[in-house]
């Protein structure tokens, strides 16, 4: 009797491992290629995925032009493809993901209309020519930014005398603005999402001047989603040491838009090349107003060689 009943259970636990090992993976991904109007790889494109329970992250594209997101849970996807003032993003929403399921979407991206590329100037990073990475490092990861000192060389060359003076280590970021804390006014001011920085309090006293604004339509830089660009005032050349980074796309920040009165627009003077998903968490950290609070830390800005 003892011995029947040990071979029952032996047989019980040999079908249930069995089972268990035919169940499906319980996650699935999305992979592909991300690539320009001639079919060529665009190494440091962003690609940034939102499921719709909120759920949200990012990765680079490698410098082959390929990129992986695993482990995702079953669930609806929008994907955003995006390389800051060098291609418009594109956005594919509405993609079921199944447990298990490997799913390959390949996206084509166009350039910003006045962009010139040199294809085999672009570098692993996916930095163009005349760009500078600096790394911003923050309690909720690190974002590298790609610096444009071609297009942008004032407000660039501005920036990296804070840097390289250590001006940001031990700043802040400290406003905020999203949908339950921005009052849209269209259409000069549409709804805009963004995170603003600026260099250790303790320093103010130490700041430079003010720079000359470097228009959007002389640099040919835009403001998309990823985009670096200069804090001012209501007048053109007020800008110091704030800058901010977009999270949408706002063309009310260019030439000739209307966000500020004077329509001159902001410098745009960098993009997002890593930690997207950084700027967002930050972006959604507790707030008081449009005041992040408490502000999230700088705890070092570098260049990265």
């Amino acid at each position: 009797m003892l011995v029947r009943l040990a071979a029952a259970l032996l047989t019980a636990l040999v079908l249930e491992t069995a089972a268990a090992a035919q169940e499906p993976p319980q996650t699935g991904e999305i992979f592909g290629r991300v690539v320009d109007e001639d079919g060529g790889a665009l190494p440091g494109a962003t690609v940034e995925w939102q499921r719709l329970d909120g759920a949200r992250g990012s990765v680079v594209v490698l410098s082959d032009g390929t990129y992986r997101l695993s482990n995702l849970s079953r669930g609806i996807y929008r994907l955003d493809f995006s390389l800051a003032g060098i291609v418009q993003p594109l956005t594919h929403a509405g993609i079921v993901l199944l447990p298990g399921e490997k799913l390959e979407l390949n996206v084509r991206l166009r350039y910003v209309p006045g962009v010139v590329v040199h294809k085999d100037d672009v570098g692993d990073a996916g930095l163009m020519p005349g760009e500078v990475l600096v790394r911003l490092e923050t309690p909720h990861g690190t974002i590298d930014l790609a610096i444009d000192t071609a297009r942008a060389p004032i407000t660039a060359a501005n920036f990296l005398k804070y840097v390289d003076g250590g001006f940001y280590d031990g700043g802040r970021f400290h406003r905020a603005t999203r949908k339950d804390n921005y009052t849209p006014d269209p259409p000069d001011r549409p709804m805009m999402e963004i995170i603003q920085g600026g260099i250790n309090p303790a320093r103010r006293g130490e700041a430079f001047p003010p720079i000359p604004l470097e228009r959007t339509s002389v640099t040919g830089l835009r403001h998309v989603r990823g985009t670096l660009s200069m804090a001012r005032a209501a007048g053109a050349d007020t800008a110091r040491s704030d800058f901010f980074i977009l999270l949408d796309d706002q063309p009310s920040l260019d030439f000739g838009g209307r966000r500020f009165e004077d329509g001159q627009g902001g410098a745009a003077f960098g993009r997002v090349v890593a930690g997207l998903d950084v700027v967002r968490t930050i972006q959604q950290q507790p707030v008081q107003a449009q005041a992040l609070t408490p502000p999230v830390p700088i705890l070092k800005a570098a260049r990265v060689k």
